[in-house]
């Protein structure tokens, strides 16, 4: 009787020794938990902005590219190019007045022979002394050919090279078929004139081996 009771005190103190060392080992887990994951605490003034949504405000970049978009400056009109129209001068005269000081104007006509030969010589003449060049069709009727009329009155014979100088000035007149070298000439004369401010208005001139219009044999 005596050594059974003595048993049963050391299994009770077995045990007990057992659920100690058990609790232990869940209070050591618990301890390292709570130091992994430290507690947040939320100061009092941001705890009312919770669970408002976040506000955003352009930045300075964006403010900045719309002041930009906003404030585009709208190009002037080239002043030759206006000088050129309000003389009654035709668009595509006024246009080659924007970039050149000297423009020649070949009045032409697509069913004559000889006035698309001295076309091409016309255009040729005046790329080589630098000058613009513009062909007016006098078949059409209204558009350049007509403007030109109302500019000068009357339209010579067709073919002609008209050597215009800004800012509306026809200097010289070459009526008839006129090879590229008479058309460069004229052009070039024509610009050194105007350089020295002696440009005048109207010159006919007759080149040598062409025959001027005129209305009898």
């Amino acid at each position: 009787m005596t050594s059974s009771a003595h048993l049963r005190g050391i299994v009770i103190a077995g045990a007990l020794a057992a659920l100690a060392l058990a609790l232990g080992f869940v209070t050591m887990a618990m301890n390292q938990t709570a130091a992994k994951t430290p507690h947040t605490i939320v100061p009092l003034k941001d705890r009312h902005l919770a669970g408002q949504p976040a506000t955003t405000t352009p930045t300075a970049t964006t403010a900045k590219a719309k002041a930009k978009a906003k404030v585009k400056p709208k190009p002037k009109p080239n002043p030759n190019f206006v000088a050129a129209l309000k003389a009654g001068l035709p668009r595509s005269v006024a246009l080659a007045f924007a970039s050149h000081q000297i423009v020649v104007v070949e009045l032409m006509s697509p069913s004559d022979a000889v006035a698309t030969l001295a076309d091409g010589e016309a255009k040729a003449g005046a790329t080589l002394a630098g000058a613009g060049f513009v062909a007016v069709n006098v078949d059409k009727d209204g558009g350049d050919a007509s403007k030109l009329t109302l500019a000068l009155g009357d339209l010579p014979a067709t073919p002609a090279s008209l050597i215009y100088a800004r800012p509306s000035t026809l200097a010289i007149t070459l009526p008839g078929f006129n090879d590229r070298t008479v058309v460069q000439q004229a052009a070039v004369t024509t610009l050194a004139a105007l350089k020295a401010g002696t440009v005048t208005t109207q010159t006919t001139t007759t080149p040598a081996g062409s025959t001027p219009s005129s209305g009898s044999d």
